[in-house]
């Protein structure tokens, strides 16, 4: 699978839609649908773009979900971004206009309507289901991601209320 993962970032990487797609058909296990959505999000938004760019979070979240499975890895070495602070940030972003304001001074952009936010690694597709699409790749690999708290270090899984109702 790390093979398979490493064509698809790569066809992420350079905004190569359709050799993605392609990818997709071979893929070595069934990708969840949010996976599916970061994509069309990707293409609709980004192919051709040398400016912009999709920050695959899923794809990074599926990598590491499997590597820690298979090595006992921790999360955020490719990722980057703790997943519970990120939505913070956003939903905080989305909802007070003065702090969103504030931030596109410092260079952030937002897609309101569509539900992204640009990073310094790129567009990161929100969406409708943040905290579910990781639950759902967590159900894909079959292991719950534990993420260092921005706090202690310690490792801990996230979104644990979600988890809950699910």
């Amino acid at each position: 699978m790390s093979l398979w993962l490493q064509s698809a970032l790569e066809a992420l990487d350079e905004g190569d839609y359709s050799n993605l797609r392609r990818l997709l058909a071979v893929s070595p296990l069934s990708l969840p649908a949010c996976m599916l959505r970061e994509i069309e999000y990707g293409e609709t938004h980004f192919q051709g773009s040398s400016q912009n760019s999709l920050f695959p979070m899923r794809f990074m979240w599926l990598m590491e979900c499997n590597e820690q499975r298979m090595f006992g890895h921790a999360p955020l070495g490719r990722s980057r971004y703790h997943p519970e602070k990120l939505l913070a940030f956003w939903d905080r972003a989305a909802n007070d206009e003065v702090f969103r304001n504030e931030m596109k001074k410092q260079g952030f952009r937002f897609d309101l309507e569509e539900k992204a936010i640009e990073m310094t690694a790129g567009w990161i597709y929100i969406g409708e289901s943040f905290a579910n699409d990781l639950i759902e790749i967590e159900r894909a690999i079959g292991e719950e991601m534990l993420f260092p708290d921005p706090d202690t270090g310690e490792r801990r899984a996230v979104f644990r209320e979600q988890k809950v109702k699910v």
